[in-house]
């Protein structure tokens, strides 16, 4: 994975110094991206968690107006083609960067420490929440009814607020950094627990499916 850094490159078509720009500024021809761009880097942003979001905005629409295909409809094919290359790669920056728990994520495998690493683990601070909700769900899907699906509905509105807050508390980790970050076993913790709740919401959702169709069935 590259990183975000000044980068000395020549532009393909008049040759002049092109750096990390997606397009030229000499020609305004787009510039090809290798396939592990970095998302910072491809929207000109410095490499931190703590995102300006109304500036990430502005950068965004600024280079999709910048390499959009409709621009590039009568360009040689070279050019299409990379033109096609950088709108995706524009648009899979913004829709990375813009959500904290993505950005967090990806800056797991910026350095080399994807979330699944290691194998499917139970937050230590979930666990016991993690037993009891299976144990209701078995519940709900033996045998569906009223106060069985209040008491799960119980459950995911409480998983749901408590995501929000997850998010929140993600946003101000990365605030509180100052530029930096915080350590990479920091960041996996919480994004683990976020994870392990969103799959947990999942679950959730698919048992109250099974249980609305059980009680169907035997009416």
């Amino acid at each position: 994975m590259q990183a975000a850094e000044a980068t000395r490159r020549e532009c393909w078509k008049c040759h002049a110094e092109s750096g990390a720009a997606l397009v030229c500024p000499r020609c305004a021809a787009v510039q090809p991206l290798p396939a592990d761009a970095d998302l910072f880097a491809v929207l000109g942003l410095p490499r931190q968690l703590a995102l300006d979001l109304p500036d990430l905005e502005r950068r965004y629409h600024a280079a999709s107006r910048t390499v959009h295909p409709d621009r590039f409809q009568t360009a040689g094919p070279r050019e299409r083609e990379f033109s096609l290359a950088a709108s995706a790669a524009v648009n899979r920056a913004y829709r990375t960067l813009r959500d904290p728990v993505a950005r967090g994520r990806y800056w797991l495998e910026l350095y080399g420490a994807r979330l699944g690493d290691g194998g499917p683990q139970v937050p230590p601070a979930i666990a016991a929440e993690v037993f009891e909700t299976q144990e209701k769900l078995e519940e709900l899907r033996a045998a569906a009814s009223p106060e069985r699906r209040r008491e799960v509905e119980a459950l995911r509105d409480g998983f749901t607020g408590r995501l929000g807050v997850l998010r929140d508390a993600l946003c101000a980790l990365y605030a509180s950094a100052n530029g930096g970050a915080p350590s990479l076993d920091e960041l996996k913790c919480r994004l683990s627990e976020i994870a392990y709740l969103r799959t947990l919401l999942g679950d959730i959702e698919d048992a109250m499916g099974e249980g609305l169709r059980g009680t169907d069935h035997r009416h």
